[in-house]
């Protein structure tokens, strides 16, 4: 599979191609194909190059038709599906014509930003198994097919990320940074200073609790930092009202549940998913049986399921490793609470969302070391 970008050449794990700078927006060129492995069975060739030409061409001048007022419709969105999805699968040079409407285009009905999410999310995350993991190569591809036209990250494709975001099981720290990087340049970048507003809230709310991202749903030291940088940058602004709950949550959560899911390496997920197709494993009867099961009885069969999974010494004390972290998480540690104080002390006054986290942080008053209720003592 072609996941080159246009303005990048790069070899992942998932594909054998070098795609040169794209001289064409709209057009790119696949200048050399070693071999590409297709779910059609399909393999693709050098020979075949002057055909992935044609291809390009052809679905930008599919595409060209939509988008002429700045805007994607419903009515679009529907036309677009059955020339994308003809074949079953998303090619390079569909996403790239994709993009390209969406430079042009990037306004619509809420159809057209799930479609577009939707489609890159196939592109990238479901077209090879084990599903669900992007690699640092494909996010350096993503990166330059969202930066090729001006530098900035547009709302449309914010969506977008967020939407990976949620739907991956693993993503490198590359992408964490680069998303954070977006929405934090969105916060400041703004002519009247530093504000969040209730799109650029709805953004962290995803963004931190994603379940492809840095800590699962669990908030770590690098997303709790994250909010803290941005909490000094507005503090004192008038930002939506629901900021200083959210932070206060989140900050929480990294104290006293930061150790929760994590995600198996893409090597571990390679093994996991060839016990998982195996027929006489009845796994789908486990989870079927989880629609409105209690959080207890779904941890139980989830670990049931996982348990039987083929595994060696090295998996073994990694999952003792990790019954004790979990045990651990709910007690805030010396190095939590020293951390806390620093960013708490660090410009010397308290913010309206640092308030908020105090009187959050009482109601756990028992289960928090000393030098932490000294300053619940001092901020009452």
């Amino acid at each position: 599979m072609d996941r080159a970008g246009p303005q990048i050449a790069a070899q992942s794990p998932h594909n054998h191609e070098i795609a040169d700078k794209n001289p064409s927006k709209d057009a790119p060129i696949v200048t050399a194909i070693l071999t590409e492995g297709r779910h059609d069975g399909r393999s693709h060739t050098v020979s075949e190059t002057g055909r992935s030409l044609m291809s390009a061409q052809s679905m930008s001048q599919k595409l060209a038709e939509f988008g002429a007022q700045g805007a994607v419709s419903a009515d679009d969105v529907l036309k677009m599906r059955r020339v994308v999805f003809a074949d079953g699968v998303v090619s390079a040079e569909e996403l790239d014509a994709l993009f390209a409407l969406a430079e042009r285009a990037p306004e619509g009905d809420k159809e057209w930003p799930q479609f577009f999410a939707e489609v890159v999310a196939d592109f990238y995350l479901r077209e090879e198994e084990p599903q669900g993991y992007l690699t640092p190569e494909e996010v350096e591809t993503l990166k330059a097919r969202i930066m090729r036209d001006d530098g900035r990250v547009t709302e449309l494709e914010m969506e977008l990320l967020l939407s990976l975001l949620e739907k991956a099981t693993q993503t490198p720290a590359s992408m964490d940074a680069f998303v954070n990087d977006e929405i934090k340049k969105a916060i400041v970048g703004k002519a009247g200073g530093a504000q969040i507003s209730a799109r650029e809230l709805r953004w962290l709310q995803r963004r931190v609790f994603a379940p492809g991202g840095d800590g699962n749903v669990s908030v770590t030291r690098r997303e709790a930092e994250f909010l803290f940088e941005l909490n000094d940058a507005t503090a004192g602004k008038e930002n939506d009202p629901q900021w200083a709950a959210f932070f206060a949550t989140a900050i929480t959560n990294h104290l006293m549940a930061h150790i929760g899911y994590q995600a198996p390496s893409r090597e571990d997920a390679v093994q996991r998913h060839a016990f998982m197709s195996d027929q006489n494993a009845n796994v789908g009867g486990v989870f079927s049986r989880l629609a409105n099961a209690s959080v207890a009885a779904y941890r139980d069969a989830v670990t049931s399921v996982f348990k039987s999974t083929p595994h060696n010494e090295t998996q073994t004390q990694h999952n003792a490793q990790r019954d004790a972290n979990i045990a651990e998480a709910e007690r805030v540690t010396d190095n939590e609470a020293d951390w806390l104080i620093r960013r708490i002390n660090r410009d010397g006054a308290l913010t309206e969302n640092e308030r908020a986290l105090i009187l959050r942080l009482r109601e756990h008053r028992e289960d928090l070391p000393p030098q932490i209720a000294d300053i619940l003592d001092r901020a009452a």
